[in-house]
């Protein structure tokens, strides 16, 4: 009766894997690499435009709190691809932009639309509205209600930020 090792020297068994072999692993490897790959780039947009609804959520609260403090009206420029935080001088009667830090402005993910709604300001005409902010942070920590929408370039759902002129800002994804 032969033994195992026995018939392992018989046949002659071979020490490593074959070309083909070696071809269909390497292109299993490539394409879940791809795919992986491909996800965490979509994930990554996803991320970037959550940090940025909730960045500007936090530097509007904290302009808001500003106002309180200085005891002067606040207001945000909102423009397609831009958001201006700006300071009212009543001495000179102008608004002045803040471009300092935490002021400077949120890192937008590109392919990114903003546009906003405010209660009160909507109803002015071009006229009326040219040179105001959208909206205005007043020093008794009251703020024109609004509704800022960050709608992506991408397939994805749109982030609005929302306050109703006496709560917090509040950044969340719409429902889709």
């Amino acid at each position: 009766m032969p033994t195992f090792a026995s018939r392992i020297s018989e046949r002659g068994v071979s020490g490593g894997f074959t070309l083909l072999e070696l071809l269909v692993v390497v292109a299993m490897v490539a394409i879940l690499t791809g795919t992986v790959i491909l996800g965490f780039t979509g994930a990554d947009q996803e991320q970037r435009l959550r940090g940025a609804a909730e960045q500007l959520a936090y530097q509007i609260e904290l302009a808001r709190q500003y106002a309180l403090q200085r005891n002067r009206e606040w207001g945000v420029y909102v423009e397609p691809d831009a958001i201006r935080f700006a300071e009212f001088d009543p001495e000179q009667a102008l608004w002045v932009e803040k471009v300092g830090r935490p002021f400077s402005g949120v890192e937008l993910p590109e392919n990114l639309e903003l546009s906003v709604e405010s209660e009160g300001l909507d109803q002015l005409s071009e006229a009326e509205r040219e040179g105001l902010p959208r909206i205005i942070l007043f020093s008794s920590g009251e703020v024109t209600p609004f509704t800022v929408t960050m709608e992506p370039g991408w397939e994805s759902v749109p982030w609005t930020l929302s306050s109703d002129g006496l709560s917090r800002v509040d950044a969340q994804r719409e429902e889709g």
